[in-house]
């Protein structure tokens, strides 16, 4: 289990970070957590990104983790693929927008509505219209289809799902993807429900890559220890 802080400033608004930034313990993390991933499963290639409820910290992960992968020189794909609130599309002023659902229905390609961003081989998927049934949208040829496609054009995909205990999307995308990661919140998340929302996951092919422990308060030791480098 890796962990996080999201209380830190560096939080991406899809612009290239400043050096100091890059080498802040935040970041370390994060690359902490990229190396996790490559050496447990090097062919997870698509990930779905959910917690167990909503303000656990998903979207913040998912949109950081995008970044630390892209600047490592990685083609990445970040995908808004929650149909009910799309927290990254909102703050972006993305949603009613071409995007992701626009796709799932055969309205556009992809390639149509995928944004480039502020950091080199960061691309960004918006959620598109808010459709009424997310669920059929998601068990359509379109989004098998999408899924063979982007695993042709990127070295990543990633999707900010909604919470898995809430929502049964995570799931579906979950099972068509590599690996699933758990966003877990420090002082937050009850243990049960993490129990739960892992055994949902591992119900879908043993897709279960890890959990990230967010919103970690550091102690003086291990700031002490960072700032050594």
């Amino acid at each position: 289990m890796k962990m996080l802080n999201n209380n830190h400033p560096a939080k991406l608004v899809w612009e290239s970070l400043p050096v100091t930034e890059v080498r802040s313990v935040f970041f370390e993390k994060l690359n902490s957590i990229q190396s996790s991933i490559q050496f447990s499963n090097n062919k997870a290639q698509i990930i779905t990104v959910t917690s167990a409820h909503k303000g656990e910290g998903k979207t913040f992960t998912s949109m950081n983790l995008a970044a630390v992968y892209a600047m490592q020189g990685k083609r990445v794909l970040i995908i808004d693929a929650d149909m009910h609130n799309p927290r990254l599309s909102k703050s972006f002023q993305q949603v009613n927008k071409p995007g992701f659902s626009s796709v799932l229905t055969g309205a556009m390609t992809y390639q149509e509505v995928v944004q480039t961003t502020g950091i080199e081989n960061l691309f960004f998927l918006p959620v598109g219209p808010l459709p009424p049934t997310p669920t059929k949208l998601l068990n359509s040829e379109h989004f098998k289809d999408f899924m063979m496609c982007v695993r042709e054009e990127y070295d990543l995909i990633l999707f900010d799902t909604p919470p898995i205990l809430l929502i049964s999307d995570s799931r579906t995308i979950g099972a068509a993807s590599d690996g699933v990661i758990l966003v877990i919140k420090a002082a937050y998340t009850k243990k049960a429900d993490i129990i739960r929302a892992i055994d949902l996951i591992e119900a879908k092919q043993d897709k279960f890559l890890g959990a990230i422990f967010n919103d970690k308060k550091l102690s003086k030791r291990e700031m002490a220890t960072y700032s050594y480098y």
